[in-house]
């Protein structure tokens, strides 16, 4: 279910991404004048895209990782390396909400507007934890899949008879 909310914020994001900057260079050729909110608005979607990017890549283990370690090692070990990593990258995404919570906290307490829109700078703040709690979630459901299909301690691939 996660994913699918990932994949259609992710996507949304890009496609608003893309028409905001296409409309900015329009606007620039045709009228001379630039769009202010349309380089706001895309710093913030980037913001959120790249963290539903994570996920995703979190849920494929598509993450890139020097190997030279993880290569010369035995399946089972190369499991819990990998689960390590990914207990790692969820502790630093809820650190990533901790602090995100609190920015967003101190934004609404002053009262924070965004320059060009002049729209609560919280909204935008906003994308910082959710996104990096939709990151989370992604490295500890992977942790928990490696778990599952981790190999035999002794060395097997845990299948009788071949």
């Amino acid at each position: 279910m996660l994913e699918k909310i990932e994949k259609f914020v992710a996507s949304v994001c890009v496609i608003i991404m893309a028409a905001l900057v296409f409309a900015n260079v329009v606007a620039r050729k045709v009228f001379d004048n630039s769009l202010a909110f349309s380089d706001e608005m895309s710093t913030y979607l980037f913001v959120l895209m790249s963290f539903m990017g994570t996920a995703i890549a979190a849920r494929r283990n598509a993450h890139l990782g020097l190997s030279i370690v993880t290569d010369r090692v035995k399946p089972r070990t190369r499991v819990v390396i990998n689960m390590a990593m990914y207990a790692i990258a969820a502790l630093f995404c809820l650190l990533i909400i901790i602090f995100g919570v609190q920015m967003v906290v101190s934004q609404y307490q002053l009262g924070q507007e965004t320059a060009a829109m002049q729209w609560p700078e919280w909204i935008y703040g906003s994308f910082v934890p959710i996104g990096a709690a939709f990151s989370m979630a992604a490295f500890i459901e992977g942790m928990i899949d490696m778990y599952k299909e981790m190999p035999p301690a002794d060395g097997t691939d845990g299948k009788e008879g071949l």
